[in-house]
């Protein structure tokens, strides 16, 4: 597709793609399937790249953190798009654009099928917490929820000989007969596959709200430490936090015990969203 501006940012789960006029209206959004950059080959990210002919676009992939990261991005990148202007980055700094525009200060709390937590001070200072992977880290994602939750589950299973509700919710909606059949699915399932079933073992869970929570709270103040923010502005982001209000009021509510002061609110805009935004600022700008 022919086009002026675009923004695309790519995470664990989907990728959204949106494109502009030279105005700044907004005349497409597409979406596809996960695009991080450490787990993606080259041919799945120009796959998606050679959909577009922009003048001007910004490309946040997850995955995307080191100089040999963005020297390979910009390789790949230039080989479908030789002239246009060029912003390489990652899926934090989307979100950081989508929720405090290009400036303002603020703390973006992520929780999806993975988790980070993202700060930006009045100086333009960044700090993060979170964003290891979901081997490293990763805490409070939906990844880590998910096969926390099926841990425990596994464990009561083997000290009571009894398959407990969230157990029985799982199997059924993986159309699996037994817990043993368990073992032959999280040899082979994805990232996101895993995390999908966090819904599962959150419901009714507190003592698993609680930890969630918590751990995305302290990354917060960790930030909000770095970057001396008293009562910073708090934005959640995320699949997961979007998508259950019950985990994202525990959230909420921990921050603000943490951080007194805080106002803390769910980004409702589209994260790449910020993409396009940054987009549209090279490609005034030049920046």
């Amino acid at each position: 597709m022919t086009g002026t501006i675009l923004g695309i940012e790519g995470g664990g789960t989907k990728t959204v793609a949106f494109l502009a006029d030279a105005a700044g209206k907004i005349v497409s959004r597409q979406q596809f399937g996960a695009l991080n950059l450490k787990l993606a080959s080259d041919r799945q990210i120009l796959a998606i790249l050679r959909k577009f002919k922009p003048t001007a676009a910004a490309l946040c992939l997850a995955g995307c953190r080191t100089p040999a990261d963005r020297t390979r991005l910009h390789r790949l990148a230039r080989r479908v798009w030789p002239t246009a202007k060029i912003f390489l980055g990652n899926d934090l700094d989307s979100g950081l654009a989508a929720g405090f525009g290009l400036t303002e200060p603020g703390i973006l709390v992520i929780s999806g099928t993975g988790s980070v937590v993202v700060g930006r001070n009045a100086a333009g200072t960044l700090a993060r917490t979170g964003g290891w992977g979901h081997l490293l880290g990763d805490h409070a994602s939906g990844y880590w929820i998910a096969l926390t939750g099926l841990r425990a589950a596994i464990r009561d299973l083997d000290r009571t000989g009894q398959c407990g509700a969230a157990l029985r919710r799982l199997l059924r909606r993986l159309e699996l007969r037994s817990p043993e059949q368990l073992v032959d699915w999280i040899a082979v399932a994805t990232k996101a596959e895993v995390a999908e079933h966090a819904d599962i073992f959150l419901r009714g869970n507190r003592g698993l709200l609680l930890q969630a929570a918590s751990f995305l709270a302290m990354d917060a103040l960790a930030v909000a430490r770095q970057l001396q923010l008293q009562a910073p502005a708090v934005a959640l982001a995320g699949g997961l936090l979007r998508n259950q209000p019950t985990l994202r009021q525990w959230v909420a509510h921990r921050i603000r015990q943490t951080l007194p002061g805080a106002t803390v609110r769910l980004l409702r805009r589209d994260s790449a969203e910020g993409a396009l935004q940054l987009a549209m600022n090279l490609h005034n700008h030049g920046r």
